[in-house]
C-alpha cells in the first residue's frame, strides 16, 4: 500500500517541540539521506485491535523502541497549508506481507484515527524559550544533523496534523479477499455460550472477561472493509493459562489452547501445540478438568520418562562417540606407525637394492678380472714352487726331491710336510751314522766260564775285580 502522511510542521507541538522551517527544507534538500527510513508501530497491538493503546514502545531501561517495521519512505516534499503552516510531508509504501496490518490501518485511516508521531535523535536545540518551554530544532547543531530517522502509528500523537492524506491500497482487496473467510450472519457474542471461569486471574489492569474478549477477538477476527466477523471458533470454559474452545464447523470437537499475557496483551500458543479433544457425554460427578489433568499428568511423567531415556541414550552415545573417539585416536596412531615402518622398509629396500646393484657391479669387476686373477694366481704358484724346490733341493737328497711324497708336498706348498720330510731324512742319517760308529768299536771277549762274565752273588759283585 502507498500512503501520503504529514511528519510534521514548523508549529509547536504538544511536547512543546519546534522544528524550524529550516529543518524542513534540510530534510527535503538533502531527501536522499532520509529515504528509507521506516514507518513502524506495535504490530501486536495493531493486529489485535489495540488502537487506543499505541505508542513508541520506549523501554526506559534499555532506551530501545521495541516497535515493528511494517514499511518504508521514498519520498519526501514541502507543503503549507491553509493555515500558513510548513509542513514535512512524507510518502510510504506499506509492506502487504502483513495482511492484518494493512486491514487495521484500512480501519483507522476510514475511521479517521491514523495519526503519526515522528522519531529524531536531536543532539541539540537551536533556543529554549524559559516563559513557554518551547525547544526549537534546527537542521543542524554544532555540525551535527539532527537526524530524522522514522516515524511511528500511535494514538495520541505530539504533532495534532500528523496525519495521512491519502491512503492508495490497490489490489489489497484482490490479494487478501479469497483468504478471508467471512459469513453476514448475524450471530451473538460466543453464539450465546455462557463461559465458565476457573480460578482467579491475579492481573490489576485486566479481567477475567478482558482475557476472554481479546481470545474471541483473535479467534474470530473482524475484517476492517467489510466490518464483518469471521467466526472459527467458541470459547467454552476459560482458564488462568488456558482456553476450552469448540470448532465452528462441528461443536464436537473442543481444543485446549494455552495462552500467556504480555503487557495486557494475550498471546496465544500456536496452533501446532493445540490439544485436540471431543465433547461427549460425562457422567455426574465426573470433571472434565480432573480428567484432562490427569491425562497431562500422564503425559508429563510420559515425557519426564522420555527425557531420562534420551539422557541415558545420549550419556551411552557420548560415553560410546568417546570411545570410538579413542579408538579412532589409537587407529591413527597405528597408522602412523605403519606409514613409519613402510617409509623404513622402503628406506632399507632401497638401501638393499643399491647394495645389490654394488654386488652385480663387483661381481662384474670381478669376472673380468678372473682371467687375469687365474694367471697371477699360477704364476705365483709357480714362484713358490720354484722357491721350495730351490731351498729343499739343498737339504734333500736328489732322490728324496724326486720321491712322490717331495713332489706332492711341493705341489701343494705345504712347508710343513717339506719340514717333517726334512727332519725326518736327518734323523735317518745320524742313526745310521751312529750304528756304523758302533760295529767299527765293538771288542769280541771269550769267556772261560760264567762266572767269568756275570758275578754270583751280591758279595762277589762287590769284591770283583774292576778293570
Amino acid at each position: 500500500m502507498e500512503l501520503s502522511m504529514c511528519i510534521l510542521t514548523d508549529q509547536p507541538n504538544l511536547n512543546n517541540l519546534k522544528f524550524k522551517e529550516s529543518y524542513i527544507k534540510g530534510v527535503v534538500a538533502n531527501k536522499d539521506r532520509f529515504i528509507g527510513i521506516p514507518l513502524v508501530v506495535n504490530r501486536t497491538k495493531l493486529e489485535n485491535g489495540f488502537f487506543a493503546s499505541l505508542n513508541h514502545e520506549l523501554d526506559k531501561h534499555t532506551s530501545l523502541l521495541k516497535t515493528d517495521t511494517i514499511g518504508a519512505f521514498v519520498d519526501f516534499r514541502e507543503e503549507t497549508d491553509a493555515d500558513g503552516a510548513l509542513k514535512l510531508m512524507g510518502d510510504v509504501r506499506i509492506l502487504k506481507r502483513y495482511p492484518t496490518v494493512c486491514e487495521s490501518i484500512i480501519a483507522l485511516y476510514e475511521s479517521g484515527d491514523l495519526e503519526f508521531s515522528c522519531e529524531a535523535m536531536v543532539y541539540g536545540y537551536e533556543s529554549i524559550d524559559d516563559e513557554t518551554g518551547i525547544r526549537t530544532v534546527d537542521y543542524e547543531f554544532e555540525g551535527k544533523v539532527n537526524s530524522l530517522f522514522g516515524s511511528c502509528i500511535v494514538s495520541e500523537p505530539a504533532e495534532v496534523k500528523s496525519k495521512p492524506t491519502l491512503l492508495v491500497a490497490q489490489a489489497l482487496e484482490k490479494d487478501l479477499g479469497e483468504e478471508i473467510k467471512m459469513t453476514k450472519t448475524d450471530i451473538g457474542f460466543n453464539k450465546d455460550i455462557e463461559i465458565a471461569y476457573h480460578g482467579k486471574l491475579e492481573l490489576s489492569s485486566l479481567k477475567f472477561s478482558d482475557v476472554s474478549n481479546q481470545i474471541y477477538n483473535i479467534l474470530n477476527p473482524i475484517n476492517p472493509r467489510s466490518n464483518y466477523r469471521s467466526y472459527n471458533y467458541y470459547i467454552q470454559e476459560m482458564y488462568i493459562d488456558h482456553v476450552i474452545v469448540e470448532d465452528e464447523d462441528d461443536y464436537k470437537v473442543l481444543f485446549k489452547i494455552n495462552y500467556k499475557i504480555e503487557n495486557d496483551i494475550v498471546v496465544l500458543d500456536d496452533k501446532e501445540n493445540w490439544i485436540e479433544g471431543y465433547k461427549g457425554f460425562i457422567p455426574k460427578g465426573v470433571n472434565v478438568d480432573e480428567l484432562i489433568e490427569a491425562r497431562e499428568k500422564e503425559e508429563s511423567e510420559a515425557t519426564t520418562v522420555a527425557t531420562e531415556l534420551n539422557a541415558k541414550l545420549k550419556e551411552a552415545t557420548e560415553k560410546m562417540e568417546e570411545e570410538v573417539k579413542e579408538l579412532n585416536s589409537k587407529i591413527e596412531e597405528l597408522d602412523k606407525q605403519v606409514k613409519e615402518l613402510n617409509s623404513a622398509l622402503v628406506g632399507k629396500q632401497e638401501e638393499i637394492q643399491s647394495l645389490e646393484e654394488s654386488k652385480k657391479e663387483l661381481n662384474s669387476i670381478i669376472e673380468e678380472l678372473e682371467p687375469y686373477k687365474s694367471k697371477v694366481e699360477t704364476a705365483e704358484k709357480e714362484r713358490q714352487i720354484n722357491e721350495l724346490q730351490s731351498k729343499y733341493q739343498k737339504v734333500l737328497t736328489e732322490e728324496s726331491m724326486q720321491s712322490e711324497e717331495v713332489v706332492q708336498a711341493i705341489n701343494e706348498l705345504n712347508s710343513s710336510k717339506l719340514d717333517a720330510i726334512v727332519v725326518a731324512q736327518i734323523l735317518s742319517k745320524s742313526s745310521k751314522e751312529e750304528m756304523d760308529e758302533q760295529k767299527e768299536e765293538t771288542v769280541i771277549v771269550t769267556a772261560s766260564k760264567q762266572q767269568d762274565l756275570i758275578p754270583q752273588s751280591a758279595k762277589e759283585r762287590l769284591y770283583a775285580p774292576r778293570n
